[in-house]
Order: structure tokens, then C-alpha cells, then sequence
């Protein structure tokens, strides 16, 4: 592998005041992709498209399905150049004017539905009535469109959890950015700044071309080369808004510019290379489309399965264009991954989307003394974006009659970052945690937790992470992955004592050592007693591969 992401928290291990290596034992599980389709995984798979047409006045909230929602939000009848109706001669036109309290609310009810299912939504606004492809419908006045960012930001910020982006949309036919005469790329520039600025640090804004984020940092489309001085001090300048902002892209795939996207002053290379550098975290998708590149059609599972490693794919149209759909039932993935070899392509699109982690590795300790477990995890996104939003970490530790979480704040979920083709995805965290005082001795179950609010008790599990191993390492109560288990001990307490100063047994591995020990019983974790005897000083007993409890009966 060309890097590996290391979370290392350090920590020296005294038991009885001695220096001891604690011995990590590989865990008994399953550490290869089961292809499962991770469908409640949220944030990422194909969507559902729904539509909202707000008025002024009497509005209801939409009504979603699907597990990502694309929501189309039509507010024509806040711009007096939408057409509304045509009734022989009479024409009903929008009224350009803010939009109304009654409007908002419904919106910000349709983001109640959504976090209701345990879903979340790629959102789009715009003024083409009932997204039926009008141009030149936006207000006349660009401060009234802007003055509707401002007003529909609040709303947004309020329902961060469940938003995975929002399309700007706003400008031309379907918000898609053209035929408009309004929607130059300055102006689309000022309204990408303006909503980038009212919303907060997590909510990600996608705008239709790679030539209007040239726009917004002040580039030419020549320009757009991130590795030059010029690239890097333009973005440098934007801070942390050049990684919130992305983009959408209605002509995925269609052909090499993917339907005019990009062209020759600003061609697909530099696209990818933007999109590969700056959006590890920032949703890149769109409409599959159908096949306009002649003999060397692009909308294919093999080529996505190089190029969506790039640009970060993380969310797709399932509706249109089905023929696209139903050739990518119909192929087979051979050559590309060994784990998906023979498998559908669409399966394989299907399951790449978005981030997928996979657990390879765990080690921990097999016997836990002093309150202090040690572990080392590693985890791979095979997946072809990072994770959006903010989710975090933690342990749950379920023992016989005792369960706890345990926060894990230095891993960030969201540098679980997917291969790009220059770097691999494999992260490993290595850990040396301070188990609460209010565990009891036992066997405890140890499991990876990724949820928004970290607390399994009360959070209703809301945007937990399955893992694509065996669907038996997921326990689906806890929300969380099994990762082994360990035995906690209690550690053998200093006993003064006229010969010597110490005595004390610990396990390091298949040995158990003493000192100033005169009789020891040992049992095994069922309870079932291995032996009961006096011992010579120092002496150090072989117990095997096995895990022991033991009683020091007296000292020396």
C-alpha cells in the first residue's frame, strides 16, 4: 500500500508497577467484503427523485421514499417571469416577492419526513414550474434570487443531519445552470458564495460546471490547473468553503464532455483532478445518462470503476435512464476486483457509491489487566467517495450483565478516505483505552460504532454504519460492528509482607508469572477451576492459549 492513515493513541501498559508487553491476538471473524447491499448505510446509492411545489400560502410537506431522496423544489410562484397556467387567454405568472413563512415551513416539514424514515436528501431549488424544463423563468432582479438563499438558509441549517448537499439549482431549465439569461457564472458565482456563507461549516453547495467554481475563485477556465501556484493560492484564499463547494453533474457520463460540462479550454482531466483533490468529502453526482460517445461508450460499470474512484461518486439516479440501467443488470465485472469478479455491473455501481468500509484486521488484547484494553483495527473504504457529515466513533463493550459506550474522539470517520489511484484506503487505528471503573470482571464483546450522536441508549441508532462484512459481525440493536473480545481481570493488589515487598501475578501470552506467591488458584473464563496449589517463588505456569482467572490464596 502507498500510505496508510494512523489514529495512534500511545499509551505505556504498568501492571504491579512492572513494565509488560501486552500480547494482541487476531480476532475470529470474517475480514472480506460479503457484497451486501448496504442500502440504510445513508448518504450515498442511488435516489428517488420527489417534488415540492411551494406557494405562498396553504402548502404541505412532501411526501418522500426511497432511501436518498433527490428533492426538486419548485418556487415559481415567487418570480414574475414563471408561467403558473394558461387558461385560453388568460396567462397566471408568479408574483416576484420573498418567500412566505407558510413556504418554508413545508420545507423545513419535507426534512422532518426525511429524518422520520432515517433517510437523508440531495435538495435543488429553482423557479422552472413543476421542473417541466421553462427557461428564463428566475426573477429579474439577481438581489431577489439572492435574498431567497439567504431566506432559505436558515431552514437548511436547522436540517444539516439529514442534507447530503444541495444543488444550487436556481438558474435555467430544471435549475441546471444554462438557457438562462440571468444565470451568467457571475452571477451563479455570487449566489454560491452568498448560500456558502449563510449555511453552516457542514452543509456541501454543488453547482452544475467546473467553469463556474473557476468563476467563483477569480480563474479562467484555462486556468483551472490545481497544481499551479495560481490553483493553490485562489483556493488557499476560500479557506474552508473551497472544500464545501462541489459540484452536480446532469450529463454524467454521456460522453467524453459529458454533455458540454466541460470543453476544450477546460477539459475532463482538469475536472477530475479538481474533483479528485477537493471533494473527498464533498457528494459528487448526478443523472446517468444515456450513451452519446458513439463506439466507446463511457456509462459503464468498468469505467466507473477507475474514473469514480477520482471523482468521488457518491450518488446516482436510479429513474433515468433505465436502458443504462437494465445493460448494467445485464454485464459482468470481471478483471477489476477480485471480491466482485463475476458480479453484476450494477451490482458493483450499486455497492461503490458513496463510501463502503470494510473491517480487515483486528487485534486485541486477550486478557485485560489494570483497566486497560489495547486494540488495533483497520479498516478499508473500498467505496469511491469519503463520508459526508458529521458522524462519529465510539466503542460499545457488552459484557454479561453491563453495556457501555465509550467515545472515540481521534478517529475522525471522515478521513476513512476512498482510493483515488495515488493513495490506498486502508486506515488503522491503534488504541489504548481506559475501561470505565464501573465494569465488572468478565468476558465483554467489543464493538466499532459509527452514529451521529454517539449514544446507543437514546439516538434510535440514527445514522449508524454497517460494516460489508458478514452481515453476523453487524449487531442490529447496537448499530455497530463486532470487532472480538476480551476478558477483563482484576489486577492482583500489592501485599506487604515481611520477606518481600510485592506479590503479584499477571498473563502475558501462554505463561502466567508470579512473584511472592505461595498458593494460587487458577480457573478458566467458563468458571471451571484448572488447579489449586502451592507454589515456589518466581515460579511462571504455562496455562496455554487460553484465557484464566485467577486468585492469589496466599503470599510468601
Amino acid at each position: 500500500m502507498d500510505k496508510v492513515l494512523r489514529f495512534i493513541l500511545f499509551v505505556v501498559l504498568w501492571i504491579i508497577g512492572l513494565d509488560v508487553s501486552a500480547t494482541l491476538k487476531q480476532q475470529q471473524l470474517s475480514y472480506s467484503d460479503a457484497l451486501l447491499s448496504l442500502n440504510n448505510n445513508t448518504g450515498r446509492g442511488f435516489y428517488r427523485t420527489c417534488a415540492l411545489h411551494l406557494k405562498p400560502a396553504e402548502n404541505k410537506p412532501a411526501n418522500t421514499w426511497g432511501d436518498l431522496v433527490h428533492l426538486r423544489v419548485d418556487i415559481s410562484e415567487f418570480s414574475e417571469n414563471a408561467v403558473l397556467s394558461v387558461e385560453g387567454p388568460d396567462t397566471l405568472w408568479g408574483v416576484s416577492q420573498p418567500l412566505t413563512l407558510d413556504a418554508l415551513d413545508a420545507l423545513d416539514q419535507t426534512f422532518a419526513g426525511i429524518r422520520k424514515r432515517g433517510k437523508m436528501v440531495v435538495v435543488r431549488v429553482c423557479y422552472d414550474p413543476w421542473y417541466n424544463g421553462k427557461t428564463n423563468t428566475e426573477p429579474g432582479d439577481q438581489r431577489l434570487i439572492l435574498s431567497h438563499l439567504r431566506q432559505l438558509a436558515p431552514v437548511y441549517n436547522k436540517n444539516a443531519d439529514v442534507i447530503l448537499a444541495i444543488e444550487l439549482g436556481m438558474y435555467g431549465p430544471w435549475g441546471e445552470m444554462h438557457s438562462s439569461q440571468i444565470g451568467t457564472n457571475a452571477n451563479i458565482a455570487g449566489a454560491l458564495q452568498t448560500l456558502l456563507a449563510y449555511t453552516s461549516p457542514e452543509i456541501k453547495v454543488l453547482v452544475r460546471r467546473p467553469d463556474i467554481i473557476a468563476t467563483w475563485l477569480g480563474l479562467s477556465k484555462k486556468e483551472f490547473v490545481v497544481e499551479t501556484p495560481l490553483f493553490k493560492a485562489a483556493a488557499a484564499a476560500k479557506g474552508d468553503t473551497m472544500f464545501r463547494a462541489g459540484m452536480f453533474n446532469d450529463g454524467y457520463l454521456g460522453s467524453s464532455s459529458d454533455l458540454g460540462t466541460v470543453d476544450g479550454s477546460l477539459t475532463r482531466e482538469m475536472m477530475v483532478n479538481w474533483l479528485q483533490n477537493y471533494s473527498k468529502n464533498t457528494p459528487y453526482g448526478g443523472e446517468l445518462v444515456a450513451n452519446y460517445n458513439g463506439d466507446h461508450p463511457i456509462n459503464t460499470p468498468s469505467y466507473l470503476s477507475f474514473e469514480g474512484f477520482k471523482t468521488h461518486t457518491s450518488y446516482l439516479n436510479y429513474e433515468w435512464h433505465q436502458p443504462t440501467i437494465l445493460a448494467m443488470k445485464d454485464s459482468v465485472m470481471t478483471g477489476v476486483d477480485a471480491e466482485y469478479e463475476g458480479v453484476s455491473g450494477y451490482k458493483y455501481l450499486e455497492d461503490h457509491l458513496g463510501y463502503r468500509f470494510v473491517l480487515r484486521n483486528s487485534l486485541m488484547s486477550d486478557t485485560v489487566y489494570d483497566r486497560k484494553l489495547d486494540m488495533e483495527i483497520t479498516i478499508q473504504n473500498v467505496g469511491f467517495a469519503g463520508m459526508s457529515g458529521n458522524r462519529k466513533a465510539s466503542l460499545i463493550l457488552v459484557g454479561a450483565t453491563d453495556t457501555v459506550e465509550v467515545p472515540l474522539p481521534s478517529i475522525q470517520v471522515g478521513a476513512f478516505f476512498s482510493r483515488d489511484g495515488e493513495s490506498d484506503s486502508y486506515s488503522t487505528s491503534s488504541l489504548s483505552l481506559d475501561l470505565p471503573q464501573q465494569l465488572p470482571n468478565g468476558n465483554f464483546k467489543v464493538y466499532f460504532r459509527i452514529s451521529r450522536n454517539a449514544d446507543f441508549r437514546s439516538d434510535g441508532n440514527y445514522q449508524c454504519v454497517q460494516f460489508a462484512n458478514s452481515a453476523e459481525q453487524f449487531d442490529a440493536v447496537l448499530g455497530a460492528n463486532l470487532l472480538g473480545d476480551f476478558v477483563l481481570n482484576a489486577a492482583v493488589a500489592s501485599v506487604p509482607d515481611n520477606n518481600v515487598s510485592v506479590a503479584s501475578c499477571w498473563q502475558c501470552g501462554s505463561k502466567l508469572y508470579t512473584k511472592g506467591v505461595k498458593r494460587l488458584r487458577v480457573w478458566d473464563v467458563q468458571g471451571r477451576l484448572l488447579f489449586d496449589r502451592q507454589l515456589s517463588d518466581g515460579e511462571t505456569i504455562e496455562v496455554g492459549n487460553r484465557r484464566v482467572v485467577f486468585k492469589v490464596v496466599a503470599v510468601n
